[in-house]
């Protein structure tokens, strides 16, 4: 209540935070980045290492996304604009998925862990990122607090559980990545 009470002292940051709330901005400015960093690398140690990072996030993806969905199957948690009503000042669509945990958080953490375990500096950029699209996501809102901290820690779980199984299974990864190479991929 306290972050969603500044609605409507700023139209001109209600607007902003519309547009950054989106269920597309972020996620795709994020994809957009992995995206990127599979093509940079000064030599080819540094590339076959952000490659590496794109595929430990592409996977953090979609462990998170199975997570969620095991979640959500079985607790179906009301958004706050379901159970606040008139309290809560809605500046967004109404979302008909449950509010806990954030999917769209536990993706875009996914990502920003993902690419932290290869490169800090762009990681802890993403992670910036990606904590203020979950502030953003509550002041609008379509979350609660607690339901975006529940989707963070499954987005950075997913990632480090992406980066346990790469480690496990080394081969398989790398033998992937030689072939992208072997295509002209990567």
């Amino acid at each position: 209540m306290w972050i969603n009470g500044f609605v409507g002292t700023s139209p001109t940051f209600d607007h902003i935070a519309r547009i950054v709330a989106s269920d597309y901005l972020m996620p795709l400015a994020f994809s957009a980045v992995i995206f990127a960093i599979w093509f940079v690398g000064r030599n080819l140690a540094e590339r076959r290492r952000y490659q590496r990072g794109t595929l430990l996030a592409a996977t953090a993806i979609g462990i998170s996304n199975l997570i969620v969905d095991i979640i959500d199957s079985a607790y179906d948690r009301q958004r706050p604009f379901d159970e606040l009503g008139d309290s809560l000042q809605l500046i967004f669509y109404r979302s008909t998925d449950p509010s806990f945990p954030a999917n769209p958080m536990a993706v875009v953490f996914a990502i920003a862990m993902g690419v932290w375990l290869v490169d800090r500096r762009i990681g802890w950029t993403l992670m910036a990122g990606a904590a203020i699209y979950s502030v953003i996501r509550v002041y609008v809102g379509t979350f609660y607090p607690t339901d975006v901290i529940g989707g963070a820690v499954i987005g950075v779980i997913s990632a480090l559980i992406a980066w346990f199984l790469f480690e496990l299974l080394k081969p398989i990864p790398e033998l992937f990545l030689r072939l992208l190479r072997g295509i002209g991929i990567a």
